[in-house]
């Protein structure tokens, strides 16, 4: 375990909420950390990666922690410490391709990671865990759409086969050392600060890619439909996921969008004037899915805010300023 800092800030004298955030240096982490400092929470972060840099520090107040969840004794020793009342748990591998590469990789940290987590909660008393699933990889091609809670599980990538096994895991857990578990199942998050560099999170990659005059690739058709969630929105639902009833609820729009829509719309935001690259479609990949929210609406009062054409301007804004 290594702490990479406190960076300071006013302790108040009433006792204020207190979450651990792991994956915290991650694109959804970091936005949830940021969320949950400016709400009054006493935060930790747990993740493997030094979180931000200079260009990107997080908030005051904020206790970061260097680790790896695949290491129970590191795990415990910065849950213990950080004595959280509840665990936002987002660390994982999330790329669809590479758990088809490293399926044992992916397997390590998502679901013998988790169970670390949930072993380190309940040991330093955490009420609750909030833990970040995938609603877009778990039910390969369902035969209705949307896709809510109650579609069958068939997952065609190790990815989602790892959350899934993630989500039991934790489940049998919890209930046996007695904490509370809701389960997130988000769609595809995009928005500001996300990874142009990976091999997920097409709306970054393109426009990043778009900015810079680059070619951009589109695997398959272009027609392959996905539920695209923004940042801000999937971090309301996981402050909602902490205060109110536990539950499992899918968090996406209700409607998909196709990889040929979110080029065109990002082209027009860019002034982007190539035709795109089209490509073989890459192991794993499915034709259709988006998600029902509805039970997030009814059980947290969630719903999605920001429709896909601001998110996307705001995205591009965010990529533009970085050059």
């Amino acid at each position: 375990m290594r702490r990479t800092g406190d960076r300071g800030g006013s302790v108040s004298t009433e006792r204020r909420r207190s979450a651990l955030v792991t994956g915290s240096s991650g694109f959804v982490g970091r936005h949830l950390v940021r969320r949950l400092a400016a709400e009054g929470w006493s935060v930790s972060g747990l993740s493997i990666a030094p979180p931000g840099g200079p260009a990107d520090p997080p908030p005051e107040g904020v206790s970061e922690y260097l680790g790896d969840i695949r290491d129970l004794a590191s795990t415990r020793s910065i849950v213990v410490e950080a004595q959280p009342e509840v665990v936002f748990h987002l660390a994982a591998q999330a790329s669809v391709p590479v758990s088809m590469r490293d399926p044992a990789t992916d397997v390590l940290t998502n679901v013998l990671g988790s169970v670390h987590v949930a072993q380190a909660a309940a040991e330093a008393g955490a009420r609750r865990i909030v833990f970040f699933s995938t609603g877009g990889a778990l039910h390969g091609a369902p035969q209705s759409l949307p896709a809510n809670e109650e579609t069958p599980i068939a997952p065609d990538a190790v990815y989602g086969a790892s959350k899934i096994a993630a989500e039991h895991e934790l489940g049998a857990l919890c209930r046996h050392l007695g904490v509370e578990l809701s389960v997130l199942r988000p769609g595809n998050i995009y928005g500001p600060g996300q990874d142009a560099a990976g091999e997920s999170g097409v709306v970054a990659i393109f426009s990043s890619r778009m900015l810079a005059g680059e070619p951009v690739t589109i695997f398959g058709d272009g027609n392959q439909q996905r539920d695209y969630v923004y940042v801000d929105d999937v971090v309301e639902a996981a402050v909602l996921a902490a205060e109110r009833e536990p539950a499992t609820c899918v968090i996406g729009t209700g409607e998909g969008a196709s990889t040929q829509r979110i080029f065109d719309t990002l082209a027009g935001l860019t002034g982007y004037s190539q035709p795109p690259v089209y490509a073989a479609e890459r192991p794993g990949d499915h034709a259709a899915i988006y998600l029902d929210p509805s039970r997030a609406r009814e059980v947290w009062g969630w719903t999605p805010r920001t429709a896909l054409e601001d998110g996307m301007a705001r995205t591009v804004e965010w990529f533009r300023g970085q050059r």
